[in-house]
């Protein structure tokens, strides 16, 4: 019996997966380096091409304070196909 078929289907939500994880990290990676602050994983959300802060109101508002500069630098390492567009 011939499992191509599947592992082709499974192949995708395994890429899906990947870059999901792999934005996020870019997505942290740059927001710390901004505000000298290390951003933890679990506060941060990523739906429909924005950013969800799950944080304090401080650090949330020093987030805000840098939002172009974070959105620029976020945008110049993902991919072409896709674009943080908010970060709320």
């Amino acid at each position: 019996m011939d499992y191509q078929h599947i592992t082709s289907f499974f192949e995708k939500f395994k890429k899906i997966i990947f870059q999901k994880n792999q934005i996020k990290e870019i997505v942290i990676k740059n927001i710390s380096e901004i505000i000298s602050y290390q951003i933890k994983d679990n506060w941060i959300d990523i739906k429909k091409n924005e950013v969800s802060l799950k944080t304090s109101p401080l650090l949330k508002n020093e987030i805000l304070i840098h939002k172009k500069e974070i959105l620029e630098k976020i945008n110049k390492e993902l991919p072409v196909d896709f674009k943080i567009i908010n970060i709320k």
